[in-house]
């Protein structure tokens, strides 16, 4: 049965890999059909009785399944194609492969395959699938890619290096056409191409309505497909560390106001521009994140805010102990600010930043300031209040970017100190929640925050200066300064 399948699929114009295809042999070796082809004696050979003998070779029309795309000519055009140069430009040992076929051939396939189940009904009476087509492609390109560039080819579920390929069809735009006609919900015809639409639409269409538009068996196409376009692409990387602010002019990220730029720099800009020094990796690859933010006039001390910079597409992509610690060296050259523990993350971990910005606790240190002489008597109660749970009414300040809600937020602990010399000043040492508006809790945001420190103490507050003095999650994991260069991970 194999046989007789095997070489009707040659007479119809199929490629030998095509027809090897819907044996629906999982063991084939595509990168060596000819020698499979021999022990299963699936050409047919001369009989003694023919006048002539049959000879079996590969045609030299468009495949009309794959439309050439498993074809010797168009497998070695895409090969040559694929610039070793740009390659290189990567620093990777390793490389996957992907394809971008056209949907022409998922409309052949569903052809082919409906014929095949009409004249060999009993190969077909268990519903299993061909060699996918895409599959087909990359067990026959591998080698010759990893031969080519000299690094070894890797699973795409593991590898972040691809090498992407598009292919084009001259008749696909037509050969599409028959789909307008098996469609039964015209509403959806915006959407009709896509290749989960054409798969849904063949899935829901009876073989009977299918056979009325599309004649089977199959014409031999005109045309091969061409290769569009290659593309070289590495998976973003991630790198992570923590930073402290010095300044109350500096926002975290680039503030812009109806297009303007309002700021000179940021701590992103700051981060960013030595990244691009050191690393060369351009600035419009770089995307920054941290666990939360500080206000432009809060400083951020201690061991730092943790962040993490997303690098897309980088060419460089294995960084070593020493390089960490000369991006370092760069970045803390600024007397804005200062960052530590740089390394390589995993994507894997960078939840662990997520989940801290609910979790996490920090500490704030702030300079207060009431309208009546403090005593020590006010200190004292502030010590000995305890744990508070704040309601608080989105504050006035950032009511142009979030919503109106009421949320309940705790300060875990309160320590307050007298400031010599200053008899209205007083320092207010916080525990709190993440998420805790600092400032709001300490004058009362015009009541928008119950209970606030003037509530506690029965006076007016306002805040002069406010600083984060830690952020307690532990992430990323603490750099030991040493001599030593070793790869990081």
């Amino acid at each position: 049965m194999e046989n007789k399948i095997f070489n009707y699929l040659l007479d119809l114009g199929c490629c030998k890999y095509c027809s090897l295809r819907y044996l629906q042999d999982r063991s084939i070796n595509f990168s060596n059909i000819n020698e499979y082809i021999d022990q299963k004696h699936l050409l047919n050979t001369p009989d003694a009785n023919d006048l002539e003998p049959v000879i079996k070779q590969s045609k030299l029309n468009p495949c009309c399944i794959c439309l050439g795309l498993l074809q010797d000519s168009i497998m070695e055009d895409v090969v040559n194609q694929i610039m070793l140069s740009e390659v290189q430009k990567y620093d990777t040992e390793v490389f996957t492969c992907s394809i971008s076929i056209p949907a022409a051939t998922i409309i052949r396939e569903h052809a082919i395959r409906l014929d095949l189940e009409g004249k060999f009904p009993e190969f077909y009476l268990e519903d299993v699938e061909e060699i996918p087509l895409n599959k087909a492609w990359k067990l026959i390109i591998k080698d010759k890619l990893s031969k080519k560039l000299n690094i070894a080819f890797e699973n795409s579920d593991v590898c972040n290096f691809s090498i992407n390929i598009i292919m084009d069809y001259s008749e696909n735009k037509e050969e599409l056409s028959v789909i307008k006609q098996l469609v039964t919900d015209k509403s959806k015809n915006g959407e009709l191409f896509s290749r989960k639409s054409i798969l849904n639409i063949l899935s829901n269409c009876s073989k009977e309505k299918f056979l009325k538009f599309v004649n089977t068996p199959l014409t031999i196409p005109t045309t091969f497909l061409t290769c569009r376009h290659i593309e070289c692409k590495h998976n973003a990387v991630f790198l992570a560390g923590r930073y402290c602010k010095f300044s109350r002019e500096l926002s975290q990220s680039p503030w812009i106001v109806d297009g303007v730029k309002t700021m000179e720099t940021s701590v992103e800009e700051l981060i960013f521009d030595q990244v691009h020094n050191v690393f060369g990796i351009p600035l419009t690859n770089l995307k920054f994140s941290a666990s939360g933010r500080e206000d432009c006039d809060v400083r951020c001390l201690g061991k730092g805010r943790p962040f993490y910079i997303e690098m897309l597409d980088p060419k460089k992509t294995n960084f070593t102990y020493t390089e960490f610690r000369q991006l370092e060296n760069s970045i803390n050259k600024s007397t804005l600010i200062q960052v530590r523990d740089l390394q390589g993350v995993p994507r894997a971990e960078l939840s662990k930043i997520k989940e801290g910005e609910q979790l996490k606790t920090k500490d704030y240190l702030a300079l207060c300031i009431t309208k009546d002489v403090v005593t020590q008597e006010q200190i004292n109660k502030i010590n000995s209040f305890g744990e508070v749970v704040l309601n608080q009414k989105t504050p006035i300040r950032v009511l142009h970017r979030r919503p109106v809600a009421v949320r309940k937020k705790k300060v875990y602990q309160m320590r307050a100190t007298l400031v010599p010399n200053n008899d209205n000043v007083f320092e207010l040492f916080l525990v709190t929640e993440a998420g805790t508006y600092v400032k709001e809790f300490v004058h009362g945001d015009f009541g928008r925050t119950k209970p606030s420190v003037g509530d506690i103490i029965g006076t007016e507050v306002d805040i002069i200066a406010l600083d984060v003095t830690a952020i307690n999650l532990d992430w990323p994991k603490e750099v030991v300064i040493n001599n030593v260069d070793e790869t990081s991970v």
